[in-house]
């Protein structure tokens, strides 16, 4: 048994730890990527936020907020949002819009006097990477340069993280002293 259980432990943190790494998803310049996003929390008018290191787009119902420089390039269509679907498109890529996108939203909102709290749980976490548009077949200067490919809406996992891969092998080691010495 304690041959195969460090070979237990490593299948099940390569097979597991790619569920919980965030997704990526590469564009190009110009194109339109979609962040995927199902709400966990059921309700009549959500409330959702995306952002970077600032918000970027929020819609709770009709209403929505696009930040400055995203000004009609993105949204997260209403009857999408209300089928439980709060995928953020985004219009127009441009290599500023590379990033990690999160997901949030509000599952409490409480009215105290004239202040507004929320408290907002985390959806996804996506990471966005944006390439320039292939160079396509063409002459230059007499020399012909070759087509470059770029992959578009490529949704792809992560490798485990590394710290999950040291903790389960240390846990497999100390297990392995623990069963050894009884």
């Amino acid at each position: 048994m304690t041959s195969t259980f460090p070979i237990g432990i490593l299948w099940i943190t390569i097979c597991v730890g790619p569920l919980s790494a965030e997704r990526q998803i590469t564009g190009q310049v110009g194109s339109t990527a979609v962040l995927p996003c199902k709400l966990r929390v059921p309700s009549k008018t959500p409330y959702i936020r995306w952002s970077t290191d600032r918000d970027v787009f929020e819609r709770s119902g009709k209403e929505s907020f696009q930040a400055e420089g995203y000004e009609s390039r993105v949204d997260v269509p209403e009857d999408q949002l209300l089928k439980g679907d709060c995928s953020l498109v985004l219009h127009n890529l441009t290599l500023a819009d590379k990033g990690v996108y999160k997901s949030y939203q509000a599952v409490r909102r409480t009215k105290r006097s004239t202040r507004v709290d929320e408290k907002w749980d985390l959806i996804n976490s996506v990471e966005l990477s944006v390439d320039v548009k292939p160079v396509s077949s063409r002459e230059t200067n007499g020399k012909r340069l070759s087509e470059t490919s770029f992959p578009t809406s490529d949704a792809r996992m992560n490798w485990p993280h590394p710290q999950v891969m040291v903790l389960s092998l240390l846990s497999c080691f100390l297990f392995q002293l623990f069963y050894e010495e009884t």
